[in-house]
C-alpha cells in the first residue's frame, strides 16, 4: 500500500491460490461492471465521492480480477475536492490506470481491454437501466422505514439506490444493489458459506448471508464509528440469479439486525426477475 496526505491511495491485495468460495465471492462482487481483457474475469466499481455521497467521502476505484487461482483486488483510494490542494478526483483516468497496470503485470488475456466508464460526479436522478425497474426506490425506502428520498445509481447490469447519509446509523443510511446473473443458477446448488442461512419461499433456491465490518475506507463508505452490515440475498429462478445487497448502519434505537434482516427478506419475497 502507498499512502500520503495530498495524494491518492494504492493497494493490492493478492490471494494465491484462490479457494473457490473465494474466487466466487469476486465474480459475485455487486455493483460491478464488466472490464474486458483481464484474466478469466474483471470488474470495475466506483464508490465513495464518484456515487454522490455525502460527508466528504474518497473517491474509490476498484478493480476485482480472477485468474485460475488467483483473486485480486487493486484500488485506489483518492481524497475529494475539499481545497485548491486536491484535484478533482478523475474516475476514468484511475480505471484505466489500474486496468492497465494489471495487463503489465501479465494479467491481460490476449483480448482488446475495454474498461466501462466511471460514472459521473454528481448523481443521476433517473435511470432507463431494466435491472432498476425491478424494484422502485419508493418500494426499498418504505420496507426499510427510510425517510429520504433515494438517489438511483445504474451501472450495467445492475442498479443501487442511496439513501441519506452512509456515515449516519440509522434508517438513512442504507445503500441497496441490485445484480442479474444469467445462467447462474447453478452457484446457489452448492455448500451454504458457513456464515448463510437458507431461506424458503424466496424464488427457488435462496441463501442469505449476513456481515459486519467496520465504518470506514475498508467498507468503501466515509468513516463511522459503527459498523456497516452487510445483507446479501441471492436467489435462483430457473436458470438465472440474482443478487440483493442492502447495506447499513444500524442504530441502537432503531430496529435491530433480525428486524431489519426480515424487512430485506419480505422485500426481495415481492420482487419479480
Amino acid at each position: 500500500m502507498s499512502k500520503s496526505k495530498k495524494s491518492p491511495t494504492l493497494s493490492v491485495s493478492l490471494t494465491s491460490p484462490a479457494s473457490t468460495a473465494q474466487i466466487d465471492d469476486t465474480k459475485k462482487t455487486p455493483d460491478c461492471s464488466a472490464v474486458e481483457g483481464i484474466g478469466d474475469f474483471a470488474c470495475m466499481q466506483w464508490t465513495g465521492w464518484f456515487r454522490g455521497e455525502p460527508g466528504g467521502a474518497s473517491a474509490n476505484t476498484v478493480l476485482k480480477a480472477v485468474r485460475g487461482n488467483e483473486s485480486l483486488d487493486l484500488r485506489i483510494i483518492d481524497f475529494p475536492p475539499i481545497s485548491s490542494d486536491f484535484p478533482v478526483p478523475d474516475g476514468d483516468a484511475s480505471a484505466h490506470a489500474l486496468a492497465q497496470a494489471l495487463v503489465d503485470a501479465g494479467w491481460g488475456n490476449g483480448a482488446e481491454l475495454r474498461v466501462p466508464a466511471a460514472p459521473p460526479v454528481a448523481p443521476q436522478a433517473s435511470t432507463d437501466n431494466p435491472v432498476c425497474a425491478l424494484v422502485s426506490p419508493d418500494a426499498v425506502k418504505n420496507a426499510f422505514g427510510a425517510t429520504t428520498q433515494a438517489q438511483v445509481l445504474p451501472g450495467e447490469g445492475n442498479c443501487r439506490y442511496m439513501f441519506g447519509a452512509p456515515s449516519t446509523p440509522g434508517l438513512d443510511s442504507l445503500m441497496f444493489s441490485i445484480e442479474l446473473q444469467d445462467g447462474g443458477a447453478s452457484l446457489l446448488s452448492g455448500v451454504v458459506p458457513p456464515d448463510g442461512q437458507k431461506i424458503q419461499g424466496v424464488g427457488d433456491r435462496a441463501i442469505l448471508v449476513v456481515r459486519s465490518e467496520p465504518g470506514g475506507p475498508k467498507a468503501l463508505r466515509p468513516e463511522s464509528n459503527d459498523p456497516v452490515t452487510y445483507m446479501s440475498l441471492m436467489v435462483a429462478r430457473g436458470r438465472n440469479t440474482a443478487f440483493f445487497t442492502a447495506q447499513i448502519l444500524i442504530s441502537p434505537e432503531g430496529p435491530t439486525e433480525e428486524q431489519v434482516k426480515d424487512q430485506f427478506v419480505t422485500l426481495v419475497k415481492g420482487i419479480d426477475f
